[in-house]
């Protein structure tokens, strides 16, 4: 055979390759176009939980070290995260919902070893037929602040990249994502015949090539992100679903003095974009306040629920039934027993009130009242009214707040500082609507 001849054979069978991968790309596109629904039912329960920041417990020995960072954790429980997630997931087990979301900072701080260990948890539930949803939230990607506790000392360990996260939560969410956004850990996954569900990366954090940073509070939809929004929303209308949102940072300020990092940078934007598209409910967390609020954007009705941290009392989580158009979501509390603690309810709940007794310590002793009866006093009140609202119970009445406003507590507070005064009555009464329940039709 000729050289001629030869190259000529090696073109032809090099053209049959190229026509060959060709016909199954194109064909292999137009099936992975097909969107198949995770249900073919109409009426599914799931589980909502935020903000988890669950520590494994190979990174502290309960030395010092740790000892100062659970007085300056803000009320978390970090002890017994290990035994409370079980008793929770033995819980979901028995009871069977659809699916489990978790809607951000799933670590601490970002340690790859409590990624994983919570994965293992979280596992037990894949393997007995419930779906696990989770993103990321402000804590969890390139976490300059990951570390290890021995003795009296910090440690760096290693964090959670960008391709760890991938590959550490493929499991839950990522491997039923119907599309996926290339420029985040953003995806969406079509539900049902009547639902999308939408899971969007709202963080801002360093790419696996920069240096690592401490956590940035705040967040937003990135242009790329947004572009992509779009068009899932766009398609959902066209296939007259509705889309129901996910993310860490939420998209209204809950509490004047709680808005700032915590609401997103373009909610503006945003919440115009989910109005156009006529999203009805939106699930977030990251302040850790259970709250419910409803605003009118463009003659459009949207509603965010912000789910209170499951690190903390009561750890609360959300129980949620759609069928139809029916949407129905209940608050739930996490009333378990574990055995190293005879009533972990209650622990958790005085783990909490203290630290709000001590954020009342702190903030008057600073500002000069030295008087150890009026100190417990206004300590005990803030820690109180703390727990209330963090808990989702402070839709009250005028008449009761006014009651509490005359309480021995409040009145040492106002006579001694503008700073506490004002922190406790922007969380003493919430004025929209219940937060711990909602019904309502989404069609």
């Amino acid at each position: 055979m000729g050289n001629d001849e030869m190259r000529k054979k090696i073109g032809f069978v090099l053209l049959s390759i190229i026509i060959v991968l060709g016909v199954t790309i194109y064909f292999g596109r137009d099936k992975e176009q097909k969107e198949e629904t995770l249900f073919k039912k109409e009426a599914i329960e799931f589980w909502v939980v935020s903000d988890p920041h669950y520590i494994d417990k190979s990174l502290t020995d309960s030395g010092i070290a740790f000892k100062k960072i659970k007085q300056t954790a803000a009320g978390k429980e970090l002890d017994f995260q290990k035994e409370s997630w079980q008793a929770f997931i033995d819980k979901a087990i028995k009871q069977k919902p659809e699916m489990l979301i978790i809607t951000g900072d799933l670590t601490l701080n970002g340690e790859k070893v409590s990624a994983e260990k919570l994965a293992e948890l979280l596992k037990q539930l894949t393997d007995k037929g419930i779906n696990v949803f989770v993103i990321p939230g402000n804590h969890d990607i390139n976490d300059g602040w990951a570390r290890k506790f021995v003795g009296d000392q910090q440690e760096k360990t290693e964090v959670i990249s960008i391709a760890d996260f991938k590959k550490i939560f493929a499991d839950f969410g990522y491997q039923n994502a119907t599309s996926y956004d290339k420029s985040s850990l953003s995806y969406s996954v079509s539900v049902n015949q009547r639902y999308n569900f939408l899971f969007l990366d709202s963080n801002i954090y360093p790419e696996d090539s920069q240096p690592q940073t401490s956590p940035t509070t705040g967040g937003t939809i990135r242009g790329k992100t947004m572009k992509w929004v779009k068009k899932q929303l766009k398609k959902a209308k066209e296939e007259k679903k509705k889309t129901v949102v996910f993310l860490h940072h939420n998209i209204f300020a809950h509490n004047e003095l709680l808005s700032n990092g915590f609401v997103l940078n373009n909610a503006e934007e945003f919440k115009k974009v989910l109005a156009d598209y006529q999203v009805p409910i939106v699930f977030s967390g990251h302040i850790h306040a259970q709250d419910i609020m409803t605003e009118t954007v463009n003659d459009h009705p949207l509603t965010e629920i912000v789910s209170s941290s499951f690190s903390i009392a009561p750890q609360g989580y959300g129980v949620v039934t759609l069928n139809g158009n029916s949407f129905d979501y209940q608050k739930q509390e996490n009333t378990h027993k574990i055995p190293q603690v005879e009533n972990y309810p209650e622990y958790i709940k005085e783990l909490f009130i203290e630290d709000g007794k001590r954020l009342g310590y702190t903030q008057l002793t600073d500002a000069g009242l030295s008087d150890s009866k009026k100190l417990d006093i206004a300590s005990e009140f803030v820690g109180q009214v703390n727990y209330r609202f963090f808990s989702g119970n402070d839709f009250i009445s005028d008449e009761e707040v006014e009651k509490i406003k005359a309480e021995p507590g409040y009145q040492i507070i106002a006579d001694n500082s503008k700073f506490l005064k004002d922190y406790i009555d922007s969380i003493i009464q919430d004025k929209n609507q219940k937060d711990n329940q909602l019904k309502k039709n989404l069609y």
